[in-house]
């Protein structure tokens, strides 16, 4: 051999036995490779165990409760030494009843008439009004949707467009305007093609919604990849199991092996059809053949191990489950594992969702970690009422707005969130809050209602609804408005072109096109997630930006300049009378005598220290300044 290729030589022959090596130890891991065994100390974690309806005594009732949710949050308090807060008044309830339940404020009509109905069941027509109205599934699709990881691009460097997503956010705005029963939600997007054919194959976008990159060149590793993506998504989001955890290896702290994910994965193998470069794959299909499933280890796709049967994580069944047990489904199919998730003795299904359900409405949810139930997620704060939320869930047929009807109704959810009685740090309800404050600072136990930041997407909603720009037309493709010039050159060609229609540019948020890579900027900058994966909670930060976008943006500037023209002008135009009817537009309620009189010096002090052309000039410019400094005000941005 000539001397000058030896070493090439030698380094090809290194090269395969590396390879021989590897093959031999994935071999031997592949015969070797064993389970550990479920056992029951594992099944006795709370969140496993089967659901017991809970009984209050006699002692965790007292008068002024609506029903049993409030026994059970007051079984809670009475330890750590508190008393709930008296019931907010009709105004306040107004508002947080409407920015929760639709995203949209009351008319000031609306409020006065709630304020002044004397009849005994005033306020359960009010809830069961709002819970009638189309807005409520515009409104509350948006959480199921950061739960779905939605969004109408596949992310990474192309973030190329899929034209048919939006139809996936539609069906669930209509799903929850029609009450479609939850396990029947559930149900369609897990299995939707098998129950009913490609005209049910919408709701499965759900399994498909995370991000994809169509474009590389390894398409069996797309596939790969989006499996795995799938169950993680579908483990969070309805399980809240966190199966992500066991795809390369056992899970850490949980009972969940690797061969639990790829059992879990098998369900949906057999949905998803051949990739193909540059092509989108929106819903699951079922396919003609066959495909044999296998665990891989260290969750690549080049170390396969043994073949795998589909069937649930093992320490979420009983200990000789099987698909027969769940109805009529084939073994293996996802409308199997649909039915499992929807059994009456399925405890968990039930407990995640009822669970979220609180979250929404409360800000926080009963357990650490809404989509995390595993041993080091920490025990619920008022693990009865959650058992309670999840019979009453399947009691009530998996109506979800049963669900929320009992929440809003009780008395827990009407609680003052500060003492608006109070006029001197004296008063009994002044110390009785700081008290609260001082025991439970951050109302774990539910002493009080919990203020909190509005979403991104209900600010802008008010902006557009309170200055009377917000166009209510449902549906249909998603709208792009128009974006700051600085951002626009920031962007390749064609990435987001201003929808033409004026109305478009007003519709409602859930509506705007949801792009991986550039999020509108109010929602940005208040904490929208990028779809990246499933989000159970969005974070509430605190920051300059968020200021400086209310402060300066075009959008709030527009809504401060229509709210104005909302108020008829007059000759002899007078400041209370103006501030008098700002107040109720923008916030709902009317200014006090206090801030009436601060408006009216501010007034003086404004027209002192500009030097503007004319007098309705400098009228024209504090009213601008005062509806913007309102629409700016911690009353506006958040839900009390």
């Amino acid at each position: 051999m000539n001397h000058r290729y030896f070493p090439f030589f030698v380094l090809w022959l290194n090269v395969l036995v590396t390879i021989s090596s590897a093959q031999d130890s994935e071999d031997n891991i592949s015969v070797a490779w064993t389970e550990t065994e479920i056992t029951d100390s594992d099944r006795e974690h709370w969140a496993f165990r089967p659901l017991q309806v809970p009984e209050l005594a006699a002692a965790d009732c007292r008068v002024g409760m609506a029903g049993p949710i409030d026994g059970f949050v007051h079984k809670e308090l009475a330890p750590q030494d508190l008393i709930a807060a008296p019931s907010a008044n009709r105004r306040i309830l107004a508002r947080r009843l409407s920015l929760d339940v639709l995203g949209l404020p009351p008319n000031i009509d609306d409020v006065e008439r709630f304020a002044n109905d004397s009849h005994p069941d005033a306020y359960e027509r009010y809830v069961d009004r709002l819970l009638g109205s189309t807005a409520y599934g515009e409104h509350w699709a948006q959480y199921w949707l950061d739960l779905a990881r939605f969004a109408e691009t596949d992310g990474f460097e192309h973030d190329k467009v899929r034209e048919q997503a939006w139809l996936y956010r539609q069906w669930v705005i209509d799903a929850l305007n029609d009450d479609m029963p939850y396990d029947q939600f559930l149900r369609l997007q897990i299995a939707g093609d098998e129950i009913g054919g490609q005209s049910c194959s919408i709701p499965t976008m759900f399994c498909l919604a995370g991000p994809d990159m169509p474009d590389i060149n390894e398409q069996d590793l797309r596939r790969h990849d989006r499996l795995n993506e799938i169950v993680s998504a579908v483990g969070a989001a309805v399980l809240g199991m966190q199966l992500h955890c066991a795809q390369c290896h056992d899970h850490k702290y949980d009972p969940l092996s690797l061969g639990d994910f790829y059992r879990m994965r098998s369900y949906f193998d057999a949905g998803l059809p051949v990739l193909q470069r540059d092509k989108h794959v929106n819903e699951l299909i079922p396919q003609p053949s066959a495909i044999t499933s296998e665990v891989y280890f260290r969750g690549e796709l080049a170390n396969r191990g043994p073949h795998v049967t589909a069937a649930p994580p093992r320490v979420l069944c009983s200990e000789n489950w099987s698909s027969a047990q769940v109805g009529d489904a084939a073994a293996g199919s996802r409308l199997a594992l649909a039915d499992w998730m929807t059994s009456p003795d399925n405890p968990i299904v039930a407990r995640v969702f009822a669970n979220r359900l609180w979250q929404f409405h409360f800000g926080r949810s009963i357990t650490g970690n809404p989509s995390d139930f595993g041993l080091i997620a920490g025990e619920p704060t008022h693990p009865e009422l959650l058992d309670w939320l999840a019979c009453e869930l399947q009691r009530g047929n998996w109506s979800i707005k049963h669900m929320h009807r009992q929440i809003l109704l009780s008395s827990t959810f009407r609680q003052q969130s500060y003492p608006e009685e109070a006029s001197a740090v004296s008063d009994k309800s002044y110390l009785s809050w700081k008290h609260r404050l001082s025991q439970d600072p951050d109302n774990r136990w539910l002493g009080r209602f919990s203020r909190r930041r509005l979403r991104g997407e209900v600010i802008r909603d008010r902006l557009l609804f309170v200055s009377g720009q917000l166009d209510r037309e449902m549906g249909g493709p998603s709208v792009r408005p128009a974006l700051p010039k600085e951002l626009l050159s920031t962007l390749l060609k064609g990435q987001w072109e201003p929808s033409l229609n004026p109305g478009d540019q007003v519709r409602r948020s859930v509506y705007i096109f949801a792009r991986r890579n550039l999020r509108y900027p109010i929602f940005d900058v208040f904490d929208r997630p990028d779809a990246g994966a499933s989000c159970s909670l969005r974070e509430s930060s605190t920051t300059a930006i968020q200021s400086l976008q209310m402060l300066n943006s075009d959008l709030t500037l527009s809504a401060a300049k229509a709210v104005c023209h909302r108020i008829p002008s007059q000759a002899d135009w007078k400041v209370q009378e103006f501030v008098e009817k700002l107040f109720p537009i923008i916030l709902c309620r009317p200014a006090r005598a206090d801030e009436i009189q601060w408006l009216i010096d501010s007034y003086a002090n404004f027209s002192l220290s500009n030097d503007l052309a004319s007098d309705a000039e400098a009228q024209w410019q504090w009213q601008i300044a005062t509806a913007l400094a309102l629409l700016n005000s911690n009353e506006f941005l958040y839900l009390d």
